[in-house]
């Protein structure tokens, strides 16, 4: 078919050429005299002779005449075209119509919306109203205040500064301090705010936000570089500041090698849908986080979930997809399949089985992606993560390890580590890495010097202009575990005087040795009352704990939940700190006892 369509097009070009070829035979034997190039450019020249004007007169003659007769020697061409060949004529014809169809629906298309446009545009009316309004009231804000009501178990009515949390502007934190800005967090925030508050908010797990060393770094090094890299890493966006985090990465974690993403979300993003594409399939733990999550639905795979952290229920989904490729006779090496996993939940503080995640894996040959953007510097005995934790190492029990440098490591994006071909692969097909501005360079240098500070094996003169009191490498990691056991110990310690008042009231759903911990409504206070009730009790004992505590929790039942498969119950979120020391967590239990007989118990008796 192919050979023929050559052959039609051929013979097209050769009817044509030999039809021009003699109207122009034709014309030229017509004429009396057939003007040269020279005698036509003397047109616009005034002093024309007779024997020049008749030759212009020639030239006209014979246009006019090969105008008028182009008509009917194209329809005698194209009639002994159609007879010689009709398919191509046929061909020829449908693709005229389909161009003037196209034409003709893109300017309708054109006009509906240019007149759709017209109707919804605002008359000079409108926009003098508008502009009058902004100036008189502001702009409005982007979310509506809250101002709802608990219902008839509880009964609360307004609370004018609920969101006492919400528009807080942090000016510095020093050590286990938040310190505000008073005069922005007022213009968002109609409380009295404290100066300073006890920060077990932020996600600063080994207190780089206020190390010395990590200043000085930063400093230095936004001397040398500037701030921006003004370019992707694939183009002029590679510094090397960002070949010296990737190198000091790898080696860290003991792998071939490691890419640098500009974000920590678009790296665990970039990396899944990198290698999970259309026909492969994935199977997810249904607790994963919004990041992995958006790089599944970016991937177009198959996509099955399991309960979070049930290795059973993964077993099962695993045995019932071996029975299909047996049943359709379909080899499972001719997809590529995954588990993805986190090895320490965002969203819910536990952690992975990863020992028996791998054993399946193993059994079943698939590969496995864990995403430990939580669990690096913050587990494992020299801070390695999960993996070190369960025993487990890259690249041998897990293919593809994704992580965020913006927690433990205090800088900014994120990094895959594996393989050279895992790496190397994504240079080219890691969304994050080809199409985003690369990461600052003064900041790809904390995260080097963060590394070292994990490892304990900073410079001596970096460690002769730090401060005395600061530590590094395996004492860090140890005041991180006590700060984490004691915060634990006391929470759940039922002869404390103020952890009393949280039996019954409040509980800890995450692991004993997250620095995440989650408490949530005990089943006593949340029967009966809506999602909606449990987050508005939750926020106002965050709010009492901000005012009167001067501690900051987060309240994390009014985060967003459109996007996860598993929507965790609100809880408020505490995060450990190697910056913390007893009388820390002394103050956050009295804050939180107090706040939740003043939101449950006092407000309860109220009622009755």
């Amino acid at each position: 078919m192919a050979g023929k369509f050559t052959q039609h097009v051929f013979n097209l070009g050769f009817s044509s050429g030999r039809a021009i070829h003699k109207l122009l035979l034709d014309a030229r034997s017509s004429s009396a005299h057939w003007p040269s190039p020279s005698e036509v450019y003397c047109i616009g020249n005034p002093n024309i002779s007779s024997i020049q004007l008749s030759s212009i007169q020639s030239v006209f003659t014979y246009v006019v005449s090969f105008l008028s007769q182009l008509p009917n020697r194209y329809r005698i061409w194209w009639w002994n075209l159609l007879q010689s060949d009709p398919l191509h004529v046929l061909v020829e014809t449908l693709l005229i119509v389909a161009c003037i169809v196209l034409v003709v629906l893109q300017r309708r298309a054109d006009w509906r919306f240019s007149q759709e446009r017209k109707k919804g545009a605002p008359t000079d009316k409108d926009i003098e109203h508008l502009l009058k309004d902004w100036k008189e009231n502001g702009r409005k804000p982007l979310v509506s205040r809250k101002e709802g009501t608990i219902t008839a178990r509880s009964g609360w009515g307004e609370s004018k500064c609920l969101e006492a949390g919400s528009g807080l502007v942090v000016e510095k934190i020093e050590g286990s301090r938040l310190f505000l800005d008073l005069e922005l967090s007022k213009e968002k925030n109609n409380c009295k705010l404290p100066q300073s508050v006890l920060n077990f908010a932020t996600l600063d797990y080994i207190a780089t936000s206020s190390s010395p060393i990590l200043r000085k770094t930063a400093l230095d090094a936004l001397k040398h570089y500037g701030c921006g890299s003004c370019g992707p890493r694939g183009f002029y966006g590679t510094i090397d500041a960002h070949l010296e985090a990737e190198e000091a990465v790898s080696k860290f974690l003991g792998t071939e090698g490691a890419i640098l993403y500009s974000d920590g979300a678009s790296a665990s993003t970039s990396t899944l849908a990198a290698f999970a594409k259309r026909g492969d399939m994935l199977i997810v733990d249904e607790g994963v986080n919004e990041a992995l999550l958006t790089g599944i639905n970016l991937s177009r795979a198959n996509v099955r979930y399991f309960r979070h952290n049930d290795v059973k229920d993964l077993r099962r989904i695993l045995e019932k997809v071996k029975q299909q490729d047996i049943s359709l006779k379909r080899n499972a090496t001719d997809q590529r399949r995954f588990l993805v996993v986190e090895g320490m939940y965002r969203n819910w503080g536990t952690l992975a089985p990863l020992k028996e995640i791998v054993a399946l894996k193993e059994e079943f040959h698939y590969r496995l992606i864990v995403d430990d953007s939580h669990g690096i510097g913050t587990l494992g005995k020299s801070g390695r993560g999960s993996l070190e934790h369960a025993g487990l190492k890259p690249m041998i029990h897990c293919e593809i390890l994704t992580f965020s440098l913006e927690n433990a490591l205090g800088s900014v994006g994120g990094m895959t580590v594996g393989s050279e071909e895992v790496v190397d692969h994504q240079r080219l097909s890691g969304a994050g890495y080809c199409f985003s501005a690369s990461a600052p360079p003064f900041l790809s240098k904390v995260c080097v010097e963060s590394v070292k500070r994990l490892q304990g094996t900073l410079d001596e003169h970096e460690s002769k202009s730090a401060d005395e009191t600061e530590l590094t490498g395996s004492a860090l990691l140890s005041r991180l575990r006590e700060s984490i056991s004691h915060l634990y110990s006391t929470l759940t310690n039922s002869s404390h005087p103020y952890a009393l008042k949280l039996r019954n009231r409040l509980s800890v759903t995450s692991d004993p040795i997250s620095p995440l911990l989650y408490l949530r409504l005990a089943d006593e206070e949340a029967t009966g009352r809506t999602r909606s009730e449990q987050t508005f009790i939750l926020d106002q004992i965050a709010h009492h704990c901000l005012i009167n505590g001067n501690v900051a929790v987060v309240s994390t039942g009014g985060h967003v939940k459109k996007y996860l498969q598993l929507v965790p119950e609100p809880s408020l979120r505490l995060v450990a700190s190697a910056s913390h020391d007893k009388e820390d967590v002394e103050v956050l239990v009295k804050a939180l006892g107090e706040a939740v007989e003043s939101v449950l118990v006092h407000n309860a008796s109220q009622m009755e």
